[in-house]
């Protein structure tokens, strides 16, 4: 088991999401900016909001793109604590979402 087996994303209350031309827009609503991810960020956060769990994605991306593992899980990591760092997502451990 990983750490990151244990972790969970949450998008928070105050963020809207929305896909335009292949690109997602997100707009954290507490500071009203707006973010936007190119096709792969969207991915990756398309996988993030529907699974919660962060392993789940990656595994997830692991069958999508053609990509060292180690890599993509540095890429989602970054990502991740971008979006963390904008207010964006939050993390939570599995036990505290039970």
């Amino acid at each position: 088991m990983t750490a990151s087996s244990l972790l969970q994303v949450v998008i928070p209350s105050n963020v809207l999401a929305q896909e335009l031309g292949g690109e997602l827009v997100l707009l954290n609503m507490e500071n009203e900016t707006y973010y936007s991810l190119n096709k792969v960020g969207s991915r990756m956060w398309q996988f993030l909001a529907e699974k919660g769990d962060i392993e789940t994605a990656t595994q997830q991306l692991l069958q999508i793109f053609a990509v060292e593992e180690s890599t993509l899980r540095q890429d989602v990591a970054k990502l991740i604590d971008e979006l963390v760092q904008e207010g964006l997502l939050s993390i939570a451990s599995s036990q505290e979402n039970q």
